[in-house]
């Protein structure tokens, strides 16, 4: 089934012109640009700007878009013919010249003129038979492109490039550095930083990653690893080459938190970011403009945002700005995310506007592409049954989740089309106390809560 799509929207955003130099205030913007919010079941998983003014977007409805006046109309170069095209990356070279967008159907593409026409390069990618070429984060050092995938996976697997995108190699990760890899940064032509998760042999663990490679990506250690939590490290930033960030996608709390290093990755900490109940398991955006400024955001209406490194935060109510995934630090002075929609940070001494507590406690939370329908009865023994319903093809993981043991039990995995779907799970076994039904999805992860007994 194809993902919705509306193609007179489009027409609407080629047609649409506007200034990138008209007067706007400091701080968050929608620059014109929201026609994918209108659509409930699209998200822009990734943006890459190679100047300024001059950006890319992939969306979830397999397009790429280019905007050349800062965000605010937007142009097609690419839209596929394959309804299950789900783009998850998009990278370009250092002059800009050269791209990689990459996709969760197994699918990769180059551009070699800054984006404006595209072409399938995925018989280039050699060696994928375990991994099924799904890139979910790219990285780049001048014409040197690097891939991870996939955030579902139990092959870690990391692909490069050293002609520009053209051809890639494939390397699959041993199982006691990551299963699945979800994002990749380049601090250099040889320092490389990846994140996601691993299993923990005996006992269903479940933990966080954050692996180093100083050779150009042939061989990499853990510097960071996270059973508390648990859940993926879902995006990584360098402010400089001694200052990192992290998101982190939890499996066993509902509190938003991120991880910093200080010391050029060689050791990491986890810092909270506050509470935000059962949507804080979509937390999966992470961007700071300064050492001290920075966001967090995912799958929900508004985002945390700290001016002290975060040491503190707040809940800010940009109600317009949900579903983050991507922050994009153009400069000091500008940033860009992607998640709904684009939006658009100007000057880095404004602050957003802060609602009260009451109406940031009353957030909307934006309705889910799919349906994880909770467990009945409640609270629950021996045989637990499944039932979810997909509105349209896509990788899906399910897993339960002991909150109270920090354990993981996978039921199910693999890509599975739109429709109504039963599976069960066998807790006669299991420890007595809270649970998570987790559905994972190209989209975002759903979860019900339910007691064991």
């Amino acid at each position: 089934m194809q993902k919705p799509f509306t193609w007179s929207l489009l027409l609407f955003i080629t047609l649409f012109s506007g200034s990138s130099a008209f007067a706007q205030s400091p701080g968050w913007h929608n620059p014109g640009n929201n026609y994918l919010a209108t659509n409930f079941f699209a998200r822009i998983d990734d943006n890459f700007f190679i100047a300024p003014d001059t950006g890319l977007i992939v969306t979830s409805a397999g397009t790429i878009h280019k905007t050349n006046d800062g965000a605010q109309s937007w142009t097609v170069v690419y839209a596929s013919t394959d309804t299950d095209t789900y783009f998850r990356s998009i990278e370009f070279s250092a002059d800009g010249q050269f791209g990689i967008a990459g996709a969760l159907n197994g699918t990769i593409y180059r551009t070699t003129n800054r984006g404006d026409h595209w072409d399938e390069i995925s018989a280039n990618i050699t060696d994928t038979s375990l991994n099924d070429k799904k890139i979910c984060g790219l990285a780049h050092h001048n014409y040197t492109f690097w891939g991870v995938g996939w955030w579902g996976s139990h092959n870690a697997c990391v692909y490069k490039s050293i002609d520009s995108g053209l051809h890639w190699t494939t390397s699959y990760l041993s199982d006691t550095l990551a299963a699945g890899l979800v994002d990749v940064v380049a601090l250099s032509a040889d320092t490389l930083f990846a994140s996601g998760c691993k299993n923990i042999p005996g006992g269903s663990r479940r933990a966080s990653v954050v692996l180093r490679s100083v050779d150009a990506g042939q061989s990499w250690t853990t510097v960071f690893q996270d059973t508390i939590i648990g859940g993926r490290i879902w995006k990584l930033q360098f402010i400089n080459h001694q200052l990192g960030v992290g998101s982190i996608e939890p499996f066993f709390t509902d509190t938003v938190a991120m991880i910093k290093t200080t010391d050029g990755g060689n050791s990491w900490h986890i810092i909270s970011a506050g509470a935000r109940g059962s949507t804080a398991y979509g937390t999966q955006g992470i961007g700071f403009v300064s050492p001290t400024h920075g966001w967090l955001g995912g799958y929900y209406t508004g985002m945390f945002e700290t001016f002290d490194g975060g040491s503190t935060w707040n809940l800010t109510n940009t109600s317009y700005m949900d579903r983050l995934n991507r922050f994009f630090v153009m400069d000091s002075s500008r940033v860009y995310a992607s998640g709904a929609s684009v939006y658009k940070y100007t000057d880095t001494g404004a602050a957003i506007y802060h609602q009260s507590p009451a109406a940031v406690n009353n957030l909307q939370i934006p309705p889910h592409a799919h349906t994880l329908y909770p467990v009945s009865p409640n609270p629950a023994s021996g045989q637990i049954k499944i039932e979810y319903d997909l509105q349209y093809k896509t990788n899906t993981v399910i897993e339960i989740i002991c909150i109270d043991g920090k354990k993981v039990f996978p039921v199910s995995e693999g890509m599975l089309s739109a429709g109504h779907h039963v599976c069960y799970w066998d807790g006669t076994n299991a420890p007595k106390g809270n649970y998570l039904i987790w559905l994972g999805t190209d989209e975002a992860p759903i979860v019900k809560k339910f007691v064991l007994r």
